[in-house]
């Protein structure tokens, strides 16, 4: 019995059906393993293993954007140069072309007008692209059947990329997510160290007001501060700022302390000019090895028995000192450079007589760089009008105070806009008081 032409047509259709349904099947397989893999050089790789089979190419590779850059990040069997000559449109290579515009392109050689260059018989490029951004491109060039490439190789192609920027999508996320749970822990464990340097109670110290408060911000920074009492008679007055946040600045906070407190007890006289420089030369020689990274820090030694105070200022903003028997106000700069970037720096030393009444406010650059909802600093002035304004409150209660007029200024900025800031303020009492 011979068939009919319609027969042969029914036959013809069902072969096709049954090919596209396979081809279909395929692709969705292909598609649930793609986006059951997380890690991003896994999923590049077999996503260019896949597109290769499904159209039936012969080389090919897969770029992502960093920036404003294509990165070549998959090549098989093909040099990123050859890929950036071929040009498709006003001059513009073809992966370039189809990530900026984001639309895929077919280039082949029967089309007169375009230049593929040796060996380069036929081109597939699409842009690899979610719902939220364009992650890329890939490109694959010639058929290994020596055919040109369809319109059905095209959409075929753009199923597989649908998966794939599904799957990068996902990579990125948990990248993300894994990045944001390393940054919290390590921020947890910064805190921790901090928390174990600063004083953890009330400190009191005969005929001395003595308020102090360090106030977090979002991101742990490297605030710190000590009062050490070598003797009934002496007691030191120590804050500094260590140029990082994290873990690295709580380490070099730590070493810091721990530096300043050992050779204290080594040498309960030593001034504070020569604690800066052996503090300097220690952090230099082997603790700071990081270029960026530096503290600035202000010490003071208080004598009340000889009502005197000497102090360096390592590069610190200058405390601000009221002189209540000449009433007026004045900045604690002399000293020299930060410590722990240039090892053999001396450094000098003022000094100053104590009377009952002077006043001395302390404060780390989390104070005087928290901007307002307009993007401007509190600034140096505005710490002096504070200082000036709430000086007769009694320490603790002027510290709270000063916690006060900031949040008033940063009201409705971002919460990056304020970093960390510690302050100390103390007063001279009269005697016996």
């Amino acid at each position: 019995m011979e068939l009919s032409v319609n027969d042969n047509r029914i036959f013809e259709l069902e072969g096709r059906l049954s090919a596209t349904w396979l081809k279909l099947r395929d692709l969705a397989t292909m598609g649930a393993l793609i986006t059951s893999i997380l890690d991003m050089e896994t999923i590049l790789s077999v996503v260019m293993e896949m597109s290769i089979r499904t159209v039936e190419g012969e080389v090919g590779l897969i770029q992502l954007a960093e920036g404003e850059e294509l990165v070549p990040k998959i090549t098989w069997g093909v040099e990123v140069g050859l890929v950036k000559n071929i040009k498709y449109e006003n001059d513009i290579d073809i992966a370039t072309y189809c990530f900026t515009r984001q639309v895929s392109a077919v280039m082949n050689k029967s089309d007169k007008s375009l230049e593929l260059g040796p060996n380069v018989n036929s081109v597939l490029a699409l842009p690899i692209k979610s719902r939220a951004r364009c992650h890329g491109t890939i490109v694959i060039i010639n058929k290994t059947t020596g055919e040109n490439f369809t319109e059905e190789d095209r959409e075929s192609l753009e199923i597989v990329i649908n998966y794939a920027a599904v799957a990068i999508e996902n990579s990125l996320l948990v990248e993300e997510s894994l990045q944001k749970q390393k940054l919290e822990q390590e921020l947890g464990i910064a805190r921790q160290v901090q928390e174990t340097i600063l004083p953890d109670c009330e400190i009191k110290i005969k005929g001395v007001d003595l308020g102090a408060l360090y106030f977090p911000a979002r991101f742990v920074g490297g605030d710190f501060y000590d009062i050490i009492t070598p003797d009934d008679d002496n007691f030191l007055m120590i804050i500094g700022d260590v140029s990082n946040k994290g873990i690295p600045a709580a380490m070099v906070m730590a070493a810091t302390t721990a530096i300043i407190r050992t050779k204290l007890t080594e040498s309960p006289d030593i001034s504070p000019s020569q604690l800066m420089f052996i503090l300097n030369n220690v952090l230099s020689d082997g603790i700071i090895r990081s270029h960026d990274m530096f503290v600035t820090l202000f010490i003071g030694r208080f004598s009340l028995s000889q009502k005197k105070v000497t102090y360096c200022n390592a590069g610190h903003l200058p405390p601000l000192y009221w002189d209540a028997s000449r009433r007026q106000v004045s900045e604690l700069s002399m000293g020299g450079t930060f410590v722990g970037q240039f090892p053999g720096t001396a450094y000098i030393e003022g000094e100053l007589e104590l009377h009952h009444g002077d006043r001395f406010f302390a404060f780390t650059d989390g104070l005087t760089e928290a901007t307002d909802i307009k993007g401007r600093m509190f600034g140096v002035e505005k710490v002096k009008q504070v200082f000036m304004t709430e000086k007769e409150l009694p320490a603790a209660r002027f510290c709270e105070r000063v916690k006060n007029w900031v949040d008033r200024f940063t009201e409705g900025a971002s919460a990056d806009s304020r970093d960390d800031f510690t302050i100390l303020k103390l007063r001279i009492l009269p005697e016996g008081a």
